[in-house]
């Protein structure tokens, strides 16, 4: 089964471990050490993350490294942008109203 990438950060624990590989490769271990959970329930957030490429596997020696995908996330940011235009023509009406009042 693909998974989507919606379904992926829809996860707060696999957002975690988005934000944590974001600016530095880190091992599985490594990972892992940052929550309150099995090395296995990391691995298998690990395993969904790389199904939907939202991350890459770097082998260095005997070690793995996850890092981040930033050209996958773009795929988000489209979408939300779709809704980022409505909310800041929201926020300007509002930030309109309040001046005047």
């Amino acid at each position: 089964m693909r998974r989507d990438i919606f379904q992926a950060i829809a996860d707060p624990t696999r957002r975690a471990i988005m934000t944590l590989i974001a600016f530095q490769a880190m091992t599985p271990n490594a990972i892992a050490e940052n929550f309150n959970t099995t090395r296995q329930a990391v691995s298998k957030h690990l395993r969904i993350l790389a199904e939907c490429e939202l991350v890459k596997q770097e082998q260095q020696g005997r070690e793995i490294y996850y890092s981040l995908e930033v050209e996958k996330m773009k795929e988000v940011d489209l979408w939300i942008d779709q809704f980022r235009k409505s909310w800041e023509t929201r926020f300007t009406q509002l930030d309109d109203v309040l001046t005047t009042l």
